[in-house]
């Protein structure tokens, strides 16, 4: 089968998630037929906020402003208005629906609209990503139907390494981009700057910031190891997990590695999936 035949396979929502983040796409593939469009067009929603935050040449411009109006067009949807874009009518449907939690998802856009805002300190910081990447993954595994309340905060804790993982290894890419997913106290010690091009850094200053992120990150897949076993049906909440501890072993070649994953990591998550757990 032509990758085009694949690819003709698959909803608008996962070829969305499969061509802005990969990682996401392959892993939800593991998930019960039944419940991965859902996650897919979740996910895609949490793309496309991410996505609204990156400001690369209009901040000299208008500041965060453009930031803003981009995460309230995506509120109006939400609170009802129609809206053109190639995700929106499923997601909407889906509210309609009530298969996706409104809540979340507003919550998801406050936590953006913050860090656009600026992220006042490590505390503020670590809200801001329990309310992102953190409730991502915490909605996932509730279509999946993990319902237990620990479990569910272990394994948003767990999302919240994954983000953090995947800021660390490409933060010259996500500085470049104009987005500024850091407290004040970061920002301040190693003298951000913004321009049209981005926010510019020396290689010691990224090299720096890694090793502060990475510790974070480890921090965070400690706490969550309760949840590691899930069991085949709803282990692919997690399974995101096996890739950044993959990431985070390997962090002193993040510059040379390909952003396209490699057998080993694709073996890697599938072994997790056929087990129904993953090893923290």
């Amino acid at each position: 089968m032509t990758k085009t035949d694949t690819s003709s396979l698959l909803s608008v929502c996962a070829i969305y998630v499969q061509k802005y983040n990969p990682d996401y796409f392959y892993c939800t593939i593991f998930a019960p037929l039944y419940h991965r469009e859902l996650i897919f067009q979740l996910l895609a929603f949490h793309i496309e906020i991410t996505r609204a935050v990156s400001l690369p040449s209009s901040w000299s411009v208008a500041g965060p402003m453009a930031g803003f109006i981009r995460l309230q067009w995506w509120r109006e949807l939400i609170e009802g208005k129609d809206r053109t874009h190639e995700i929106a009518p499923f997601i909407k449907e889906s509210m309609s629906k009530e298969l996706l939690p409104t809540n979340a998802l507003l919550e998801m856009i406050e936590a953006k609209e913050e860090e656009l805002d600026g992220i006042k300190d490590w505390h503020h910081w670590e809200s801001i990503l329990m309310r992102s990447a953190g409730k991502t993954h915490e909605v996932v595994a509730q279509i999946l139907g993990v319902e237990d309340s620990e479990q569910l905060k272990h394994i948003a804790t767990l999302g919240m390494a994954c983000e953090v993982t995947k800021i660390a290894r490409y933060l010259p890419k996500i500085l470049h981009s104009g987005r500024c997913p850091l407290p004040q106290e970061i920002i301040d010690e190693y003298h951000l700057q913004r321009t049209d091009d981005g926010i510019s850094t020396t290689p010691e200053t990224i090299d720096a910031i890694r090793r502060i992120l990475i510790a974070k990150a480890r921090d965070y897949l400690q706490a969550g190891q309760e949840v590691r076993k899930l069991g085949r049906k709803k282990i692919a909440a997690i399974l995101h997990v096996v890739l950044a501890k993959r990431d985070l072993k390997r962090y002193q070649h993040w510059d040379q590695l390909p952003d396209k994953r490699g057998a080993g990591d694709q073996l890697a998550v599938l072994w997790s999936n056929y087990r129904g757990k993953v090893a923290l």
